[in-house]
């Protein structure tokens, strides 16, 4: 698990294997949260990846101080509560939180796994995304071999 391929100049890979094998994992405060900041050397966001057990919850509140996340959910059912509000989390929602509010998780399945990614970024600081900042080559793509 968290398999490291040796960093490139312009990319890093982390296999971290599968999101069941999670449970046991404990980086930070909670067990099933894989942190990837550090093994793909990320500088403008941190991205954890998160296995929450049958009828676990986080056990705590917590806000920020200048990052707003952003959680996707790929698998199981939850609820999620922001500033006392609760809504119903499952596969395919998603949910953005700006620092300032108070956020808290549970997942309500007696057997299924709840499995979700978060992202942190400092509010307010996307100048560029994929319309304004990429640029489009003008070189076939070629597989099967390794570009040295």
């Amino acid at each position: 698990m968290n398999k490291l391929e040796p960093n490139q100049a312009n990319y890093s890979v982390n296999h971290a294997g599968a999101f069941s094998n999670f449970g046991n994992v404990t980086e930070g405060m909670l067990k099933g949260k894989i942190f990837l900041k550090d093994s793909l050397q990320l500088t403008s966001m941190e991205v954890s990846l998160n296995n929450l057990p049958p009828k676990a919850q986080v056990p705590f509140y917590h806000k920020h101080q200048e990052n707003e996340e952003l959680y996707i959910f790929l698998k199981g059912q939850g609820q999620f509560q922001v500033d006392g509000n609760e809504f119903d989390v499952f596969e395919g929602t998603s949910v953005r939180i700006a620092p300032d509010g108070v956020r808290v998780l549970q997942n309500t399945s007696a057997s299924e796994d709840l499995y979700f990614i978060v992202i942190q970024a400092k509010e307010n600081s996307l100048t560029q995304w994929v319309e304004t900042d990429g640029v489009i080559l003008e070189q076939p793509v070629k597989w099967g071999k390794s570009v040295e």
